[in-house]
């Protein structure tokens, strides 16, 4: 098997290095994610980022307000692999949701193939909220069959469309945003329905190929949606601050690649992701 990453992000772009230093210098012990292939979907400005870093792809595309550019970023990094004849598997990762325990997902990964799952992900909910048809599908960290989606036009999720076409019903609902992660599992959906006529309509076939990390739900601790950041079982952060991610790293002897050793030894972080997410309060 061959393996995709899809990194994608509009300005968190110390996270999008650090993410691809984690997969080259500490995912070296998985034959299964030794050798994969980065795809870094880009939309921000040029001069925050000039030059390719360890990703074998740069995508660069014009950026779109928040939650459609969250979707056009995954869709042209999936238009890319879908090319890609030769990768089996791609794993879709926002910029600041690291993976640090390669073994969790070669796991995944193998379970995929032997029992023919075509999406790994979990619900985006809390404990009183944790149906996929409710809340959607995580599009921070999701993994997916490369052929099968390409096959079964999985993607593109086309945000802007279904946005033109569904904006004044979802107002007149008094629905302030169209979720991506719902997004998501629509269009998942739509592909099985195309894979397989008979999944028209029955909730057990829909669910029968997707793997649900249930080992990362709920991902929100409460019913105002505050997200839980940090699960150390299976080594995923996704803290917007680099104060808290520096700990885990350190905590865990990730220490290679310029932009960790740069994290982990500056006295001053207003450089990381041109000072967006620091927090000096959490620093000390």
């Amino acid at each position: 098997m061959k393996i995709g990453i899809l990194i994608y992000t509009y300005n968190r772009i110390d996270d999008a290095v650090i993410n691809m230093d984690i997969i080259k210098y500490h995912w070296n012990k998985s034959i299964l994610l030794n050798d994969a292939i980065i795809a870094h979907s880009y939309n921000g400005n040029r001069e925050w980022y000039k030059n390719k870093y360890l990703e074998t792809k740069l995508i660069r595309s014009r950026n779109s307000w928040h939650y459609q550019g969250a979707a056009d970023l995954i869709d042209s990094g999936m238009k890319y692999f879908s090319k890609r004849k030769d990768i089996d598997y791609v794993i879709v990762l926002a910029a600041d949701t690291w993976l640090i325990d390669a073994d969790y997902i070669e796991s995944v990964i193998l379970e995929m193939r032997q029992n023919n799952l075509f999406v790994a992900t979990c619900a985006w909910g809390n404990s009183q909220r944790n149906e996929l048809s409710d809340v959607g599908m995580a599009t921070d960290f999701i993994i997916v069959d490369n052929k099968w989606a390409a096959k079964y036009k999985l993607f593109p999720l086309k945000y802007k469309s279904f946005y033109n076409k569904y904006n004044e019903l979802f107002t007149y609902k008094n629905s302030h945003t169209i979720n991506v992660e719902k997004l998501m599992f629509t269009r998942y959906i739509q592909a099985i329905n195309r894979y397989d006529l008979n999944s028209i309509g029955s909730r057990n076939r829909i669910y029968n190929h997707i793997h649900i990390m249930k080992e990362r739900e709920p991902i929100h601790i409460n019913n105002k949606w505050e997200r839980q950041m940090y699960w150390r079982d299976i080594g995923i952060l996704t803290h917007h601050s680099p104060c808290d991610k520096r700990i885990i790293l350190y905590d865990n002897n990730i220490k290679y690649g310029s932009g960790i050793y740069k994290l982990l030894n500056s006295d001053d972080l207003s450089y990381y992701n041109k000072g967006i997410t620091v927090m000096e309060d959490n620093c000390n």
